[in-house]
C-alpha cells in the first residue's frame, strides 16, 4: 500500500492542531512539550470532548450525561482539555519531550 497522505498535508494538519493547543480553544491542554489537539462541543452542551496527541501518546476525553441532558456550559476547551492535560502530564512524567513528526 502506498502513502495515503502526503507529508506536507500531514504537516499542515499538525500545525493547525498544534495551534489549537498553543493559541486556540484548547489552550487549557497546553503541556510543557509539543502537543496538538481538537476540542468539540455538541449543540446545547450535551457533549464536550478534547482529543489530543504528543509524539508518544494519543488520548481523548469525553464528558456528557448518560441521559443526554445538557451540561452547564461545559465546552471541549474547558474541563475536557484540563482533564486531558492532567492525564498526559502524569502519563508522560519523566519522558523527555519529543517534537511532533510529520513524516
Amino acid at each position: 500500500a502506498g502513502r495515503l497522505v502526503q507529508p506536507r498535508e500531514v504537516a499542515a494538519l499538525q500545525s493547525m492542531l498544534s495551534d489549537v493547543v498553543t493559541s486556540g480553544t484548547g489552550r487549557g491542554a497546553r503541556l510543557r512539550r509539543p502537543a496538538a489537539g481538537k476540542t468539540g462541543t455538541s449543540q446545547d452542551f450535551r457533549d464536550a470532548w478534547f482529543i489530543g496527541f504528543t509524539a508518544e501518546l494519543v488520548t481523548g476525553v469525553w464528558l456528557g450525561n448518560d441521559n443526554s441532558s445538557p451540561m452547564k456550559k461545559v465546552t471541549g476547551g474547558s474541563f475536557p482539555a484540563r482533564l486531558w492535560k492532567g492525564f498526559m502530564t502524569e502519563a508522560l512524567k519523566g519522558a523527555p519531550p519529543r517534537r511532533l513528526r510529520s513524516n
